[in-house]
């Protein structure tokens, strides 16, 4: 072989390996792109809202399970099936219930829910008022369910009623039963004495 074939099969394998060297190196998804669950259910409603959805239903009720046991339950007027059959809108919520050891632990009302069907995480919308048994409460338009913590969070303003405690807030973080809660921006509590 002379020396140019040489040089030349010695070019080739530069230029491949820094060809995927380069993709390796700045290509790769980074986890700082990743999308908040947040940011994610955003982007996922104009997908349903604009385009036609494959499945709607008039009226109807959907199950959450995790782990095999309920852990929510919706009631709407309509609900819409994404495309990617990951994500559903469900409209005009007529009940909507979260369980903790398949017993009601939550009651819901909102105008909209967006819910990951995988993840379980949903997104409430629209007059959100999340109600306990003993009469606590939490409103707000906006409102955020983490499965896989099972907590609450909004990063708009919300109002809590929790014991004797009237709290407004400019966003929260709290556990499902809103014992534990991390309130943010410009909080105010009035506490009964």
């Amino acid at each position: 072989m002379d020396n140019k074939k040489i040089y030349f099969l010695i070019l080739i394998v530069f230029i491949i390996s820094g060809y995927l060297i380069y993709h390796y190196y700045y290509k790769l998804p980074d986890d700082d792109n990743k999308l908040s669950p947040e940011e994610a259910m955003e982007q996922v409603v104009d997908d349903i809202i604009i385009h036609e959805p494959p499945v709607r239903i008039d009226q109807g009720q959907v199950l959450g399970i995790k782990d095999e046991k309920k852990e929510w339950m919706i009631e709407a007027d309509s609900i819409s099936i994404a495309q990617d059959r990951e994500n559903t809108l469900f409209e005009n919520i007529r009940e909507m219930i979260i369980f903790k050891e398949e017993e009601p632990s939550l009651t819901i009302s909102a105008q909209k829910c967006i819910a990951n069907m995988y993840t379980k995480d949903m997104e409430l919308s629209g007059g959100v008022v999340i109600t306990k048994e003993n009469g606590d409460y939490l409103k707000g338009e906006r409102v955020f369910w983490h499965s896989d913590d099972e907590r609450l969070s909004s990063s708009e303003q919300v109002e809590l009623q929790v014991d004797d405690n009237h709290i407004i807030a400019g966003g929260f973080s709290a556990n499902k039963e809103m014992t534990r809660l991390e309130l943010f921006d410009g909080a105010r509590v009035t506490m009964k004495l």
